[in-house]
């Protein structure tokens, strides 16, 4: 976590400014208030100093009242800080209440300015940066005007301090004031004025792909503004621009390693409020919605140039879109987030559309199972550098995708302790953190899309789907849709497949010619004819908006019609699972799982209402992925336990009478009992010797039973 070392600030307040200036700027915020934030000042009063310790101003009031006063505010923002919480302490009020120590924020600074923009130039001024909050450093106690004790007579120096070093030190008086000596002294901390300050890290909410991590910078909170934000949040920071010191060797723990920003307020803002919108794009998006053949535009503009897959790319894109997060009358929320799974062979291009579907999210964080500890998908809390009994806590990638899309490629190879916190993390939609021996709450509001292969590399066609599954059954509750796709021979897809890739790598190749080559034979009108086919319908940039604005300003309902099909579809389905010995076909989650995809359906529409359509469109997809995995291989019929568990409830019952029979055979086999007489037995109720084989195989896999010696077997 970062070190601020001793800085330079070009902006300290001018001492020698006219006495007749400070009152005229004093008074003009007391006019500023009086017209604008009289009841505000009021309410602090009340709560003032334990319940509230700040005045929030609008800079946008600040510029009704006098645009020169608000642009001075944004470029010299200590001085004009000064003078307003000067204003704030003289203010008239009808309570006995003294702002002694009350701070004035300002807020809403237009323009922002993205972390990879911050320059020198913006050194003292008053900048407002979007961002996600990365990692968050505990309390610090330090004093800004430490009083020192003489050791030898008791006399109290006062010495103002600056919160400048990690290290924490303070500067001490030279002599005491009293004795006239060098000391020794001690902190009086009952004497020094203390005040809370926070390290924190801010990363850009804007990532270019050609960089290996986004652009950061650190943060200095104090007082009223410590622990307001946590690891994972979206906000937008108002702040100052502060310089290192250019002869301190120490740099910060960010990309941006020479300046920081001090904190003058965080507003927590929604992931799709930061994608800028225009007017006309919005006409062009209202527009683009009323499209006959919407679903199939956005169907094209997910990785165009894979072929095929529209069941994946449809699913990918009501991720995109979400379903509504439901707050009830006793304030259980219900999340919209739509989490989805496939299980692929290698080479059938799902990773494309994974990648694509992050490129067009408003949000999103890519990671790869096969370098991501849990730490890395939750969080981690280490010692901070600012002293060891102090803490740092650092969000993971799941955290900080909170509000947007999580894609996580190769799935299967995330160690165990990763995957459960995968796994919690999709089912509480958020991550306990321990911090010593305190435990915090940190919202991870994730969508989930993930890959993985399957548990032997390539799907065996001679085994059912369901057994090569290469995840827990926990994590494979927690997908609303979960498909395999297998790499089999077809000529007419294969066909598809080659005409796409041979046409997408000559359009790439007829691109690099024209762009690099002076001899190039292709004119710009014979290059768009060549790329049509693999152009997106709609451009990614675009799409983004898009997704954005049905975000932020849908919110279907379920009309009846929608309400009957889905009720019809989930009834009909159970009642397949009603006889005695039937599996059960889908659990209720499905059922929510169908109502958040059917309200991501009618968002593509830019529709307030989830209309017939949208509910059979779902249906369709929903029908689809149980039947590409969840279908017990024994029987042919849907089986929630063959998605859920990873077995059917017939091999439930195959393995369970297996473990009977070794389990009233040892007795009689004082080295374990023979696999070939468990296997024997077995055929006499009717079981095959190989399916016998397997689950012996399960049981030993599951610790239910084990081998005394080679062959012979004991239940646990």
């Amino acid at each position: 976590m970062p070190r601020v070392p001793t800085f330079i600030d070009p902006h300290e307040p001018n001492k020698s400014m006219a006495r007749s200036q400070q009152t005229e700027f004093i008074d003009l915020f007391d006019e500023f208030y009086r017209d604008y934030y009289r009841n505000e000042i009021g309410e602090l009063a009340q709560k003032y100093p334990d319940g509230q310790k700040s005045l929030f101003v609008d800079w946008e009031d600040l510029y009704r009242f006098d645009p020169d006063l608000a642009e001075d505010y944004r470029n010299k923002p200590n001085l004009l800080r000064e003078y307003a919480e000067e204003a704030l302490r003289l203010f008239d009020l009808p309570i006995d209440v003294k702002f002694g120590q009350a701070h004035v924020r300002i807020r809403g600074i237009p323009s922002s300015v993205e972390v990879d923009d911050i320059q020198t130039d913006h050194r003292g001024q008053l900048i407002s940066v979007p961002g996600t909050i990365r990692s968050v450093s505990s309390s610090i106690s330090f004093p800004i005007d430490a009083a020192f004790e003489c050791q030898r007579c008791g006399t109290l120096t006062r010495i103002p301090q600056s919160f400048t070093t990690g290290d924490l030190s303070l500067n001490e008086p030279h002599e005491c004031q009293g004795c006239e000596r060098n000391g020794p002294f001690r902190l009086n901390q009952d004497q020094s004025e203390m005040v809370d300050h926070q390290l924190l890290r801010l990363e850009s909410f804007f990532t270019n792909s050609s960089k290996e991590s986004p652009a950061s910078i650190v943060l200095l909170a104090r007082d009223d503004l410590v622990d307001e934000v946590q690891p994972g949040d979206t906000v937008e920071v108002n702040g100052i621009i502060n310089l290192i010191d250019p002869t301190e060797d120490e740099q910060l723990d960010a990309t941006i390693v020479d300046k920081y920003l001090e904190v003058s307020s965080f507003t927590e803002v929604e992931v799709e409020d930061l994608i800028p919108i225009s007017e006309e794009e919005k006409k062009e998006i209202i527009s683009l919605s009323e499209a006959d053949d919407i679903y199939n535009k956005f169907l094209n503009s997910i990785a165009p140039h894979t072929g095929g897959l529209e069941d994946v790319k449809l699913s990918a894109v009501l991720q995109l879109f979400g379903g509504v997060d439901k707050i009830l009358p006793d304030d259980t929320t219900i999340s919209g987030t739509i989490h989805i799974g496939v299980i692929s062979d290698p080479g059938t291009f799902v990773s494309e559309i994974v990648k694509y579907a992050a490129r067009i999210s408003p949000k999103s964080i890519r990671i790869d199972g096969t370098d991501t500890t849990q730490a890395g998908l939750t969080t981690a809390a280490y010692p901070s550098s600012t002293g060891p009994k102090n803490w740092e806590l650092d969000a993971g990638a799941l955290v900080l995708a909170d509000g947007g899309l999580a894609s996580l490629t190769r799935v299967g190879e995330l160690s165990s302790e990763a995957i459960s916190g995968l796994e919690s993390v999709m089912r509480e939609q958020e991550v306990k953190a321990s911090k010593g021996t305190a435990t915090q709450v940190i919202p991870a509001n994730t969508s989930v899309l993930a890959t993985s292969r399957p548990k032997y590399g390539r799907f065996d066609e001679y085994e059912p789907i369901g057994e090569q599954v290469n995840l827990k059954p926990d994590v494979i509750a927690q997908f609303d849709l979960l498909f395999t796709q297998t790499d089999q021979p077809d000529r007419n897809a294969d066909a598809e497949v080659a005409d796409r890739v041979l046409k997408t790598s000559y359009a790439g190749e007829v691109q690099a010619q024209r762009q690099n080559s002076s001899a190039a034979d292709y004119s710009e009108e014979e290059l768009n004819e060549i790329t049509d086919e693999i152009v997106p319908d709609i451009d990614p940039a675009f799409a983004q908006k898009y997704i954005a604005y049905a975000r932020r300003s849908c919110y279907p309902t379920l009309s009846d019609d929608a309400k009957e099909i889905i009720h019809d579809f989930y009834v009909r389905v159970r009642s397949k699972g009603s006889g005695e010995d039937a599996p059960i076909p889908v659990t209720g989650r499905k059922l929510e799982a169908i109502v958040k995809l059917a309200e991501a359906s009618a968002r593509v529409r830019l529709s307030d209402t989830v209309e017939e359509e949208d509910a059979e469109r779902v249906v369709e997809l929903v029908r689809s992925s149980l039947e590409n995995i969840g279908v017990a291989p024994e029987t042919g019929e849907l089986d929630a336990d063959v998605v859920e568990t990873g077995t059917s409830e017939e091999q439930r019952e195959r393995i369970r009478n297996i473990r009977d029979i070794v389990a009233n055979l040892e007795e009689e086999y004082d080295e374990g009992v023979p696999v070939d007489v468990v296997i024997e037995r077995a055929e006499e109720v009717g079981m095959e010797a190989s399916k016998a084989e397997h689950e012996i195989e399960k049981l030993k896999q599951q610790g239910e039973v084990y081998e005394l010696r080679t062959d012979h077997l004991r239940t646990t």
